[in-house]
């Protein structure tokens, strides 16, 4: 019999990195499956490796971004699992014929090395004499070596497409959740735009009232919310009170919430400016009235508890709103408020603005 170490090794070395670099339909027609045409550096291979990486990130993020934000109807819907299925294949579109091939190759492996080995007990048996011993324990060797090794490759190839199945899986899932929160605080920032405020008008302290919406499309103000207990609540207004000339120049309210131990609005005192600290009554700081703030800034609050734990009670949070109505940011903890006014402003004019 003929030896057949050569091709089978270098099929196998050719597999195997097929497999490893998980190659994209763009890249196929750069490699062969003819062992003897795929030669490369260790380098260049190193190069390809990580291109491909990126490649396969990249295209795995878009599809299930795509397909995240894709909602079957009606009697069309995919059932989940075989729509998790679906995406893997689209992914990894070349794991179904590695596997056809492993299992094709393993089991022509296996079956030349029982012909062989029919031959060696013939051999030994007596029944034959034409048989070069040597040469077939080695095609006994590298036939079962190979099918083993295809066999090796089948179960690496399987754990992997099981690892990306629960990957998108949990991708997808995550995705759901994020667009859940999204619509959320969309739907939160249309009912802001109806809550109400009192905002000083004259530096005798007296007060108007006046819708979210109304402020921003009439009188062009921006806000920033913060919600918080005492403390968070006065330290925040403290270090506004250092940038006050910037808040009148740039039409920006300041908003506070102080929230009580219990998770209700704090009410505070209200009457002559003498019953209250200065930085709470000035121009730019706003007082929140009628009904909605509670709810509003309790689901705020939940949401970056989710996200931040329970901390965020005790540092606060603070919402940055421009004056046509989205939310810029928000944010956890001790307020940078220069560099929050300085977001809000490049992210309405489109340049960065730097404070004095």
């Amino acid at each position: 019999m003929i030896l057949r170490s050569g091709g089978v090794l270098l099929l196998l070395s050719n597999i195997a990195i097929t497999s490893a670099f998980s190659v994209s339909p763009a890249n196929l027609g750069t490699r062969s499956l003819t062992a003897t045409t795929f030669v490369s550096p260790l380098n260049t291979l190193a190069r390809k490796n990580a291109a491909l990486t990126l490649n396969s990130s990249k295209r795995e993020s878009d599809t299930i971004e795509e397909a995240a934000g894709t909602k079957g109807k009606g009697k069309a819907a995919v059932d989940p699992g075989l729509r998790s299925k679906l995406l893997s294949e689209s992914i990894a579109p070349w794991r179904t014929l590695r596997l056809f091939l492993y299992a094709s190759f393993g089991f022509g492996a296996f079956l030349g090395g029982l012909i062989t080995l029919s031959g060696v007990a013939a051999f030994l048996s007596g029944a034959r004499d034409d048989v070069d011993l040597n040469a077939e324990y080695l095609n006994l060797g590298i036939d079962f070596g190979a099918a083993i090794a295809f066999a090796v490759l089948a179960k690496f190839d399987i754990d992997k497409g099981n690892e990306l199945s629960d990957n998108v899986e949990k991708k997808l899932e995550r995705k759901k959740v994020q667009r859940k929160i999204t619509n959320a605080m969309r739907e939160r920032e249309e009912r802001l735009s109806r809550l109400t405020l009192n905002v000083r008008v004259s530096e005798g302290g007296d007060m108007q009232t006046a819708t979210v919406d109304a402020l921003q499309s009439g009188a062009k103000q921006h806000m920033i919310i913060v919600a918080g207990n005492r403390k968070a609540i006065r330290d925040a207004l403290l270090g506004a009170n250092f940038l006050k000339m910037e808040f009148a120049v740039r039409n920006l309210l300041v908003v506070p919430f102080e929230i009580s131990e219990d998770g209700e609005q704090q009410v505070r005192p209200s009457g002559g400016f003498a019953e209250r600290p200065a930085y709470e009554t000035q121009p730019y700081v706003a007082e929140i009235v009628g009904e909605g703030w509670a709810e509003y800034i309790k689901e705020e609050m939940d949401d970056a508890v989710k996200q931040g734990g329970d901390k965020v009670k005790e540092e606060g949070i603070a919402i940055v709103l421009a004056n046509d109505g989205k939310v810029i940011r928000r944010g956890v903890g001790k307020v940078p408020w220069r560099k929050m006014v300085e977001e809000l402003e490049t992210a309405v004019t489109g340049e960065k603005q730097e404070l004095l």
